[in-house]
């Protein structure tokens, strides 16, 4: 009976980690509900024994002293009222980690079952793109998003132009895991993730997202540089590149060629070369004044900021107008700065700054150095997938926004799994 019991409690979490990709396409409320639901199973399950060891972890101590400040850092702050969800309510994420490696280490879920089905998905997610992209609709009637003269696909998202992350977020882990799991079975591995790779590419092109394609191209050079398959994959990385380029060649007629490659090219153009900067950060690039805007929110506040979700709040000051680049006014305020380094500074102060990058920047040398000693290609991708994320000057959304950390944390979760991992190998 007992057995029965715990077949079907298994069989119930399973299920739970196995719909977050589905989960996060249609509510972030029901992702959010998971998680609790994760947590919760987990302290019914865990021992004293147990919970002893987790908190002595290096990792949980970290990420324990950054919720710490977070708290403080509310209770400092002037405007509080903004910042207490996200302070106080930032603990379910290191919670939520340490759950999902908890359940993972103890063999509770069959990871095989989970990382399987979740490339399934991505590939349904990617399919339902190109299908947009032809048509200008998807499977749910969600039309491609009009701006200008391009096009932008959101695909299960619809408007929400965010659809490329969630896309390079679970290939880096389906990727990572498929490597790692066919080591020893190099042909079974290149059949699976040759057109994996180069059918999730394609989807993030298509998409018009330019970070999100930038982050991938670079993770998937770095990924099959130091991989044992980087002889067979090299060439067709080139040859996927030079089909992006040029399209079919159809380069000038192509939208999104236009907006992922001429455009960018073009903005770099004007940023090294010209000598009238101020005009093109003015006229080509919006980022540009949120990031001044956040810059003067932290000389304003250098020691801990704003307080967290409080750029939204600050940034709407006139004072803030015509600082630096007078003819964005009204393009200087946002929900957050759209960049990692800014978000922190200008939130967090300088303090935060010091104090968040050098955890993580500890954390990921952890993941690393465990990485390599272990010769994990599937820790090693994910850790250099989250670095990614901290690359300065590359916009990103916010990192303290539920969507966005739902998926930088359970790639996180992921990797306390794989730090633990018996034998290096996965059962």
């Amino acid at each position: 009976m007992h057995n029965i019991a715990k077949k079907k409690f298994n069989l119930f979490l399973e299920s739970i980690i196995i719909i977050f990709p589905i989960a996060l396409l249609f509510s972030v409320l029901i992702a959010e509900t998971l998680i609790l639901i994760i947590i919760i199973f987990f302290f019914y399950n865990v021992t004293k024994k147990e919970i002893k060891l987790i908190v002595c972890d290096k990792i949980f101590i970290t990420l324990f002293i950054l919720t710490l400040f977070f708290i403080i850092n509310y209770f400092i702050n002037i405007s509080k009222d903004p910042s207490i969800t996200r302070s106080f309510f930032f603990i379910r994420f290191p919670l939520y980690v340490i759950s999902l490696s908890y359940f993972l280490n103890k063999n509770y879920i069959d990871i095989k079952k989970i990382f399987f089905t979740w490339s399934y998905i991505l590939i349904i997610i990617c399919l339902d793109l190109q299908l947009q992209n032809i048509t200008g609709k998807n499977i749910l009637g969600y039309q491609a998003i009009a701006q200008g003269e391009f096009y932008r696909l959101g695909g299960f998202l619809d408007d929400e132009l965010k659809i490329a992350h969630l896309i390079n977020c679970f290939f880096v882990m389906c990727l990572g895991f498929i490597t790692f799991y066919y080591k020893k079975n190099i042909i079974k591995t290149l059949i699976i993730i040759v057109p994996l790779t180069l059918l999730t590419i394609y989807s993030v092109y298509i998409t018009g997202e330019r970070s999100n394609f930038i982050s991938l191209l670079l993770f998937s050079i770095i990924f099959f540089l130091f991989s044992n398959l980087k002889k067979y994959i090299l060439p067709i990385l080139v040859i996927l590149i030079l089909g992006l380029m040029f399209n079919f060649s159809q380069l000038e007629k192509n939208y999104k060629f236009q907006r992922m490659i001429l455009k960018n090219n073009d903005i770099i153009k004007k940023l090294i070369i010209t000598e009238k900067k101020e005009e093109f950060l003015n006229k080509d690039n919006h980022y540009f004044s949120h990031y001044s805007t956040a810059f003067q929110i932290f000389k304003e506040n250098p020691l801990m900021g704003v307080g967290l979700k409080n750029f939204r709040n600050y940034c709407n000051d006139p004072k803030y107008d015509e600082k630096i680049y007078p003819t964005l006014r009204k393009k200087n305020c946002t929900t957050h700065p759209h960049n990692l380094l800014f978000e922190i500074l200008s939130e967090l102060g300088g303090i935060g700054v010091i104090l968040f990058f050098c955890s993580f920047f500890y954390i990921f040398y952890l993941f690393i150095k465990d990485s390599i000693i272990k010769k994990n290609i599937f820790l090693f991708s994910n850790t250099i997938f989250l670095m990614i994320y901290f690359i300065p000057f590359l916009p990103k959304g916010s990192f303290f926004t539920n969507w966005n950390a739902i998926m930088f944390w359970t790639i996180f979760a992921i990797n306390c799994y794989l730090v633990r991992m018996k034998n290096n190998k996965i059962t």
